[in-house]
């Protein structure tokens, strides 16, 4: 069976407010037209604000649907809202009527697909940790979904907040960069029993590959997509912080490739100064 080839982007931040985001959109759809991947993945991040209204995800549903190939997305915090933790606003956290905004306008915040000779298991990583009932109902769907996939098949994650670095780098990061623990620990746990070759995530506006220290006999891979949007300026080097997307390949047998691209027409933006940023940095 051929590989399926797939454009993952992510941290868009798209809204009328931030007409440089949309401009780097463009870049991304018009590199769409060009290649026509097999899909476009958006890692979340989507909207500037769509935690808020509906205005900045009914912009990202216009842009997404104005695209040759077809698409799927997941949302990160600034779409529905974040984990609850004691540095974010509490009206920044998740909400349930922002869920159900983002599966009006966009669709739904977890789900799977099967894409060539893989499986794309995609989570609601703001889910983690904040006890709603629609947390509860995707832990016992990604089991179930994870329990029906053929022990043979690869499962590609895709999911907003990363899950691996070292111990001293997860503790000493902000509580807000991965998702959270309990929750991460219980993640892992489950891909340790699937094959489970690679995890995709954004949300740090950085391009990096890492295994992780975990005595990881899998040799999971762990990807970080750049932001499409604008890099942060006062985040660590984690890794190449530039602005682009992921082109991803996912072949037979769980072969896979995944490599830091940036579009054609693709500005280098900062955040802060001329690009508006409501939030702390990811």
């Amino acid at each position: 069976m051929s590989g399926a080839r797939v454009m993952v982007v992510a941290d868009t931040h798209l809204s009328a407010r931030t007409p440089e985001a949309v401009a780097n959109w463009h870049a991304v759809a018009a590199a769409v037209e060009a290649g026509r991947p097999d899909l476009v993945l958006h890692l979340g991040d989507a909207s500037l604000d769509g935690s808020s209204s509906d205005e900045d995800l009914l912009l990202v549903r216009e842009l997404l649907d104005a695209l040759p190939v077809p698409w799927r997305a997941i949302p990160g915090n600034h779409d529905i809202g974040d984990n609850p933790n004691p540095v974010t606003p509490e009206d920044h956290h998740i909400r349930p009527d922002r869920i159900d905004a983002w599966r009006r306008v966009i669709g739904p915040d977890y789900w799977s697909t099967d894409l060539g000779s893989w499986t794309v298991v995609a989570l609601n990583a703001q889910l983690a940790g904040s006890g709603l009932a629609a947390e509860a109902e995707q832990w016992a769907w990604l089991d179930a979904t994870l329990g029906a996939v053929p022990p043979d098949r690869p499962v590609a994650l895709a999911v907003h907040k990363p899950i691996e670095a070292s111990a001293e780098e997860i503790a000493a990061a902000p509580v807000y960069r991965f998702v959270p623990e309990p929750a991460r620990g219980r993640l892992t746990g489950l891909l340790d029993r699937r094959q489970v070759p690679l995890v995709i995530s954004g949300h740090v506006h950085q391009y990096r590959r890492l295994t992780g220290e975990r005595n990881d006999s899998t040799g999971r891979l762990h990807v970080w997509a750049p932001t499409a949007w604008a890099v942060v300026p006062n985040q660590p080097v984690l890794g190449t912080k530039r602005c682009g997307v992921l082109s991803l390949t996912l072949g037979p047998g769980g072969d896979l490739d995944a490599a830091m691209v940036e579009p054609p027409g693709m500005a280098q933006l900062i955040s802060g100064g001329n690009i508006p940023n409501p939030y702390a940095p990811a």
